[in-house]
């Protein structure tokens, strides 16, 4: 009974904080309120036991709240730092609390939670993004869409990118396919099934954001979670199956290079439809201007190679020391269009190294529970999976850290966590 009590009260904390972390400046006094909450109680569970739950994350994830710490003390704006560092702190305590949950039952309702947070952002995004035209074929698709009837605070009035959500979808989309294959928890078919329509109800959506970026990492990321999920099983079949399916994708992919064209697919990957430069909150922004703000991000890089110019400050620095040519000042340039540039200029090269760290204990994680054997192999890999799927995605654009829908990449951190301690448990126990 006790600990049911806890679990509703981590509940209704979690309840209260996420919307005033998320959105600092619109109650900024609530915020500061919740802030202290949760410092208090974070004291009060340091106080009663370890200060911190025991997962193969901590090593890195220490080095890398330090750097966090440095990018929040070296920033020269504020006002641009305050929300990324809320939204850090929501993701952190959304890691904290699910890597403290030992009851199956507990495990089981953090799942749900992210599958519902997850439709709440698809929500949000489709009453609330700008969408574009880019390719003829679907313009009649879009057309039928409602166009956009709500702003989220802080947003322009154009709306939220439509490559933003395709960012959350590519990060979210496999283990949503994971979980309809495989399932996870010992959670019902029906569940599966339910998860099933849901993916394909984000992978129809991320089509229609017509965000490259979204595209591949999406793809990839499916096509990932095949691979690992055939190459991880005990039975011979479905390696040779992956096999045969790697095997004809590179035919089709030959195939359509050599009717097509090199040139019109590169001009399809690159440009947009209109061949046009838009604003990073409307549309896209073509290659040229990414190498170009690629290159500002390296002369930030190399002038702040140990702090990092400041967390979610790169909007600033950039106009101010490293101004663009081939884009006007008028465009808000909120990030560098590549997540692992974007990190080293946030938190420098140590932020950068910490990050890649626990990149890499998620892949070390992952496959451990996928050489389990058990059903939650599949919710693993569809992790491990979507982080792939978004870092394909972040090559050409960002989910800054510390922004909105970024508390879901540490969500399923700490499912991933989770899932890792309890099958090395089941490993000693065997021993």
């Amino acid at each position: 009974m006790l600990a049911r009590l806890k679990f509703g009260g981590q509940l209704l904390l979690l309840g209260v904080s996420a919307p005033l972390l998320l959105f600092p400046a619109q109650l900024p006094e609530a915020t500061l309120v919740i802030l202290l909450v949760l410092i208090a109680y974070w004291s009060v569970e340091t106080f009663q036991r370890h200060p911190w739950p025991a997962t193969t994350f901590n090593g890195a994830l220490l080095l890398f709240l330090i750097m966090v710490g440095v990018g929040i003390l070296v920033s020269p704006w504020p006002e641009v730092t305050l929300s990324k560092a809320t939204g850090i702190i929501l993701g952190l305590h959304l890691f904290r609390w699910i890597t403290s949950l030992r009851k199956p039952e507990f495990q089981r309702i953090s799942l749900y939670l992210f599958i519902i947070a997850v439709l709440a952002i698809w929500a949000l995004g489709m009453v609330s993004v700008g969408w574009n035209r880019k390719i003829p074929l679907l313009s009649n698709w879009i057309a039928l869409l409602p166009p956009k009837i709500y702003s989220l605070p802080g947003t322009p009035g154009s709306g939220v990118s439509p490559n933003q959500l395709g960012g959350v979808l590519a990060l979210v989309l496999p283990v949503f396919v994971a979980l309809a294959l495989g399932g996870s928890l010992r959670l019902s078919s029906l569940f599966n099934w339910l998860v099933g329509i849901l993916a394909m109800i984000l992978a129809a959506t991320l089509l229609l954001t017509q965000s490259r970026s979204g595209w591949g990492g999406g793809l990839l990321g499916i096509l990932s979670l095949l691979v690992l999920g055939g190459f991880s099983c005990e039975k011979r079949w479905p390696k040779y199956a992956i096999i045969c399916l790697l095997v004809a994708m590179l035919l089709v992919s030959v195939i359509i290079l050599a009717e097509v064209g090199p040139a019109q697919v590169g001009a399809f990957l690159q440009e947009s439809a209109h061949g046009q430069l838009e604003t990073e909150i409307v549309g896209t922004i073509t290659l040229s201007g990414r190498l170009e703000i690629w290159s500002r991000a390296l002369y930030a890089i190399q002038d702040f190679a140990f702090t990092g110019c400041g967390l979610g400050t790169f909007r600033k620095v950039v106009w101010i020391l490293y101004p663009l040519f081939t884009i006007s000042p008028s465009h808000d340039i909120s990030h560098a269009h590549n997540v692992f540039l974007q990190m080293a200029a946030d938190l420098g090269l140590p932020g950068l190294i910490s990050y890649l760290a626990l990149l890499g204990m998620a892949g070390v994680a992952s496959w451990r529970i996928a050489q389990a054997g058990k059903r939650e192999r599949w919710l693993a890999l569809g992790i491990l999976s979507g982080l792939i799927g978004y870092h394909i995605y972040g090559l050409t654009d960002v989910l800054a850290l510390g922004s909105r829908p970024h508390f879901l990449f540490w969500w399923m951190l700490g499912l991933l966590a989770l899932e890792g301690e309890k099958s090395f448990a089941d490993k000693a126990l065997v021993r």
